[in-house]
């Protein structure tokens, strides 16, 4: 393909993707996304992707993207469950409150969800949805289970109800118990995360060794980047070295959040 089927090619593709002006709505344009024109330049830009670049980079490319998508996909949980962490500590502070001056368990789990955001206020509004229809909390509880990234804190929240609730104890001091509980997982849970802060920075440290040996072998004028991506042998061995090198990565990140569980 020559440069200038190229270059038409990848204008196409950028007037493809270009928003076009909507309606009026108060007094400005906004602009209308074409999910049509974006699928074809997308596919535009991957089949002229494919016949310009050997099999084994663009296979190199795909284990390297699906890799950085899955530790990716890993770190956002693990942010998200912290901060899934910090709020259901506060909410249960408030539901530990109102149950303490005697309020009934379904106007204290309103309060806290109101007091509460993202999916633990969902999780505390459909507790006090089923309280209030005739279920009892522990189902409502136990269904948050699957779908929250703090499935065993919920379970262990609805373990506390229902041993207060078979043995008479006080509802407010077997939650703030429970809340405690949960304080101290999650302060110990974060202590893991930072003494493994080393430990991650290593691995990255290591993963980027190949690399800067390709930097060094181009430096020296040895050009080890064209033998790679010119497909061939050295095109194998990038499909084998990326391969190895996303293992490698992947099974370190599953030994380190194994620890720190």
């Amino acid at each position: 393909m020559t440069e200038t089927a190229l270059a038409a090619t990848l204008l196409a593709a950028a007037l493809l993707v270009m928003p076009i002006p909507g309606r009026r709505l108060s007094g400005t344009h906004r602009a209308v996304a074409r999910p049509g024109a974006v699928l074809a330049s997308a596919v535009g830009v991957a089949v002229l992707t494919g016949a310009l670049l050997p099999v084994t980079t663009l296979l190199s490319a795909g284990a390297a993207t699906a890799t950085a998508w899955v530790r990716r996909r890993r770190s956002r949980r693990r942010r998200l469950m912290s901060d899934e962490a910090g709020i259901l500590i506060g909410a249960l502070e408030v539901l530990v409150g109102e149950l303490r001056i005697g309020a009934h368990p379904v106007a204290a789990f309103d309060v806290a969800a109101r007091e509460s955001t993202g999916p633990v206020a969902g999780v505390l509004c459909g507790v006090a949805a089923r309280a209030r229809l005739g279920a009892d909390v522990v189902s409502g509880l136990v269904a948050a289970t699957p779908g929250s990234h703090l499935g065993a804190e919920w379970n262990r929240l609805a373990v506390a109800w229902r041993l207060a609730a078979e043995h008479g104890m006080p509802i407010a001091a077997v939650m703030r118990g429970a809340q405690t509980d949960i304080v101290e997982r999650q302060r110990f849970r974060q202590q893991v995360q930072s003494a493994l802060a080393g430990a991650r920075a290593s691995a990255g440290i290591l993963a980027a060794l190949p690399v800067a040996g390709l930097a060094l072998g181009q430096a020296v004028g040895a050009d080890p980047v064209s033998f790679l991506v010119r497909g061939g042998a050295g095109g194998w061995c990038l499909v084998a070295g990326v391969l190895l090198l996303a293992a490698g990565m992947l099974w370190s990140d599953r030994i380190i959040d194994g620890v720190g569980r």
